[in-house]
């Protein structure tokens, strides 16, 4: 694989329970479904812009077949996806490249972009309810939009953008009758669909590097948050948020990791291989300071900041 390569289909993950097994169905679906098109390009430049037809998968669950704008920017470098038509008439992309690349796809239920290379990617995915994101080591963009139509389907995002000073955002997608979807007497468990992320599950690993990840515009179900080695900025969600350390991650000053909204009621902080009883706690304008106080070496006085949040107990909002 050199190039891009974007396949779409409709024999996809539909009845995917486990998120560790979306990806491996999906790929399975798009290579063995007879009811997929691809369209790859070999050096970044020579994609052409039209509309791709993707037929009905013979899968229960599947794609009802629609077609899919492709548009091709010269000027950035950048490839456009669109579904043309109703949300869930096209279940399915995969994108897949060796390089860094451009992207933005919009209205499909799964999207699985993977991307390599050491300089600077950006993925965009709008109104999508299933998403799995890989990229290489440059300085990664990769903004995802949540809609939901079923709570009791898989909702979940999962996003590793490896080394590099990453900027990762999960916000609210459009209702679905604003996107020309179902109507909403139709659809499943949600009206008009599910926007803010209340139906999704979100995993972000940010790998090395000063990274910043942005979920206050959604309210999720669960996320899980590995900012990695560097200067990390991580602002919460307004659902349940677990923020995932490793001593050295953080640095023993005040220019170290910050968590932005931090509710102690329902968000947590685990750093591994500590317990609660190894931090100190201190409040300094407005803000909650945790510094390690244990008995590893090399670590003493490493501290995260939970930005305009004064929280009290550790042992209420600390977990191992």
């Amino acid at each position: 694989m050199a190039g891009l390569t974007v396949t779409f289909g409709n024999g996809g993950a539909s009845t995917v329970f486990d998120l560790q097994s979306i990806d491996a169905q999906n790929n399975s679906a798009l290579d063995n479904s007879t009811q997929k098109q691809e369209v790859s390009d070999q050096n970044g430049s020579t994609l052409q812009s039209g509309s791709v037809n993707v037929g009905v998968a013979p899968v229960s669950g599947s794609g009802t077949g629609g077609n899919v704008a492709v548009n091709f920017d010269a000027a950035t470098n950048s490839f456009n996806f669109d579904v043309v038509g109703k949300w869930n008439s096209v279940k399915n992309v995969l994108a897949q490249s060796d390089s860094a690349e451009n992207v933005y796809f919009k209205d499909f239920v799964q999207a699985d972009v993977h991307l390599g290379g050491t300089t600077a990617s950006t993925v965009e995915i709008l109104n999508v309810k299933r998403a799995n994101v890989t990229t290489g080591s440059g300085n990664d963009t990769v903004t995802i939009s949540l809609l939901s139509n079923d709570k009791n389907w898989v909702n979940a995002a999962t996003v590793d953008t490896g080394a590099g000073n990453d900027t990762i955002t999960i916000k609210a997608g459009q209702s679905l009758n604003a996107i020309g979807g179902i109507s909403g007497a139709t659809a499943v468990n949600g009206g008009n669909g599910v926007t803010d992320g209340s139906n999704s599950s979100v995993i972000i690993n940010a790998g090395a590097g000063d990274d910043t990840i942005d979920l206050h515009g959604v309210n999720l179900k669960s996320s899980t948050v590995i900012g990695g080695t560097g200067v990390d900025h991580m602002i919460a969600s307004g659902g349940a948020d677990t923020f995932v350390f490793k001593l050295g991650d953080m640095a023993a000053s005040l220019v170290t990791d910050v968590i932005e909204g931090f509710n102690a009621a329902v968000d947590k902080v685990k750093v591994e291989g500590t317990t609660a009883d190894d931090w100190s706690v201190a409040h300094f304008a407005g803000d909650t300071i945790i510094s390690y106080t244990g008995s590893t070496p090399g670590h003493d006085g490493e501290s995260i900041i939970l930005k305009g949040n004064i929280a009290s107990d550790i042992h209420n909002w600390f977990t191992v």
